[in-house]
């Protein structure tokens, strides 16, 4: 193949990889942070929610996190919260398989989490607070796209 076909064929079908991967990214979604990291195996998933029902009584709240235990697999989950490198604490949820718990670590800025502003979690499958499985975590930082 020559170089020239070979940039005729290979450009376009890397640009199109690249926007299909792009789309398939939660935060790359336009108008909104919304963003899911799992348990380094199967068992826990942390949902970062822009805005949305989360707030105490049902009403809606602007950034917070969902710690969802995803399987009947014995174990916990625990999530870490970091913003702008800033070390907000941490949460358990060991209330069983299929459970949810809303942790919002952000309610002790005045305006949430700002554009720009890095979000970083950690999620854990735990066996009890802090009891962490080896290889059972994940680490990830994201920009907020708006705040």
């Amino acid at each position: 193949m020559t170089r020239t076909l070979a940039r005729r064929v290979l450009l376009p079908l890397t640009a199109a990889l690249t926007a299909i991967l792009m789309t398939t990214n939660p935060a790359a979604a336009a108008g909104n942070d919304d963003y899911t990291v799992y348990t380094g195996s199967y068992g826990g998933a942390v949902d970062f929610i822009d805005y949305g029902p989360g707030a105490p009584g049902g009403g809606n709240n602007d950034d917070y996190l969902v710690i969802r235990d995803i399987a009947a697999d014995g174990h916990g989950v625990q999530v870490w919260a970091w913003l702008h490198g800033k070390y907000l604490g941490t949460k358990y949820n060991g209330s069983g398989a299929f459970t949810s718990v809303i942790y919002d670590p952000y309610t002790i800025f005045p305006n949430n989490v700002a554009k720009g502003e890095v979000i970083g979690v950690k999620i854990c499958l735990v066996d009890g607070p802090d009891n962490l499985i080896q290889a059972s975590c994940s680490n990830i930082e994201w920009p907020s796209i708006d705040g």
